[in-house]
């Protein structure tokens, strides 16, 4: 981790207090749960700490920006209309957050543990979401938007993606079981050795998307998608048919 500049606890207060960002500095050591709390839109710039404790804290408005925080808490804290722009949030937890109409940008959220959150509105654009936990997520209908994002690896247990399109989602090696992904529509994604164990895809438009090496089994996870002609090729060569 890049070292930045040593700020004092009483620095850090005076610069939030006055509404002014801080910035390049090293926050090793502060307790930025007493800091954060109740500062009216906070704002970071390239500041780094690695595992900080902020979980329960609200950080509504908050801007953390090129900011590294690996392996951050964030349990059950209120992110509501928070802007993540690049930098790192690597390895964080925030389970039960609430992240309504959050934005994340271009950041390393690899190993994010999202279980629980609340993401209405919330955004996702070109992060790298590696290893990502997103199963057990609250809320009944799909608000949140996942463009040009790599969730290879990522823990997509029963996710509710039905009616919604995705674009540009590395899912290679994702755990897709269960989840419901009826009527969606795939562009320009990444679907190889993707676990789709009882994941319902009637009327998942599948023909944007990259299928990879198929099986013998496709026939049975991939029943009511709809795929391009190539891809029923594709389909029956795992079955040993040859297509004329």
């Amino acid at each position: 981790m890049d070292e930045g500049r040593r700020l004092g606890a009483d620095e850090v207060a005076d610069l939030l207090a006055a509404g002014e960002p801080v910035e390049d500095a090293d926050l090793t050591g502060l307790d930025l749960r007493a800091l954060l709390q109740d500062v009216l839109d906070p704002v970071l710039r390239r500041c780094s700490v690695e595992e900080p404790d902020l979980h329960g804290v609200d950080l509504t408005g908050l801007t953390l920006d090129g900011c590294r925080f690996p392996g951050a808490v964030l349990n059950a804290a209120t992110l509501d209309g928070a802007l993540v722009r690049g930098g790192s949030l690597a390895g964080a937890s925030l389970v039960d957050a609430d992240l309504t109409d959050a934005v994340f940008e271009a950041t390393d959220l690899s190993r994010i543990r999202l279980t629980g959150s609340l993401l209405t509105e919330t955004r996702f654009t070109d992060c790298r979401m590696i290893g990502a936990d997103l199963s057990g997520l609250r809320g009944l209908a799909v608000s949140y938007r996942l463009d040009g994002s790599n969730l290879g690896l990522a823990n997509l247990q029963d996710v509710l993606w039905r009616a919604v399109t995705l674009r540009g989602l590395d899912l290679s090696e994702a755990d897709l079981r269960g989840a419901d992904l009826r009527d969606a529509t795939l562009v320009d994604c990444t679907l190889r050795d993707v676990d789709l164990a009882h994941t319902r895809l009637t009327g998942a438009d599948l023909r944007g998307a990259d299928l990879g090496e198929l099986s013998a089994d496709a026939p049975r996870t991939l029943r009511g998608a709809v795929v391009s002609e190539a891809q029923a090729a594709d389909v029956c060569r795992a079955l040993g048919l040859v297509v004329g």
